[in-house]
């Protein structure tokens, strides 16, 4: 009787034994494959500078123009941010701003968000450089902001910030005034 005993609690011991092994190294495989975070990638669209004109620069003290960011979250969860301002500098020097309304990116998915970026012309004009820049036809800008906000990931939230810095030319003596852009994104959880 005894040893039926030993022999029951010593396979009860074993099958839990593998059953823990097993499920760590499930839970270590899905940690370091599908729930590994990624960045996002960003796409900065200035769509509103075919609407401006080289004059604005040269007569207007701020100029608006219409842009689209969009987003693709490759994360296992979605992201949901709180209203941010995106600054835009010129030579380290602050020119203009964008806001950002709050919203949520889904997991593994892309999205749009259209945006307003108010630019300080009087500001650029003021500044020597940027005066070179707007007269041989092209001005570079940098915009950078944090969107502060929550992961949540099968139900578990987490706080965490989405760093973005855009780099953006402006061909601003081409008729319609174009740009390019490139971003890079880091995502702190």
């Amino acid at each position: 009787m005894i040893k039926g005993k030993n022999y029951a609690i010593k396979l009860c011991c074993i099958s839990a034994t593998v059953i823990a092994v097993i499920t760590t190294i499930v839970l270590v495989t899905l940690a370091f494959t599908v729930f590994k975070r990624h960045d996002p990638d960003l796409v900065l669209y200035p769509t509103g500078l075919a609407k401006l004109q080289l004059d604005d620069f040269i007569t207007q003290d701020t100029i608006t123009s219409e842009m689209v960011m969009s987003i693709r979250n490759r994360n296992h969860g979605s992201f949901k941010f709180e209203n941010t301002t995106s600054h835009i500098t010129y030579d380290g020097e602050l020119v203009g701003w964008v806001p950002i309304l709050a919203d949520t990116i889904p997991e593994q998915a892309s999205m749009n968000i259209t945006a307003y970026a108010t630019l300080r012309a009087k500001k650029l004009r003021e500044n020597p450089k940027a005066i070179n820049d707007i007269v041989s036809g092209s001005l570079n800008l940098t915009a950078t902001a944090t969107m502060r906000g929550k992961m949540s990931i099968m139900g578990i939230k987490k706080k965490g910030s989405v760093y973005t810095e855009c780099h953006m030319t402006m061909y601003i003596s081409e008729i319609p005034i174009r740009g390019d852009s490139w971003c890079w994104t880091k995502l702190e959880i």
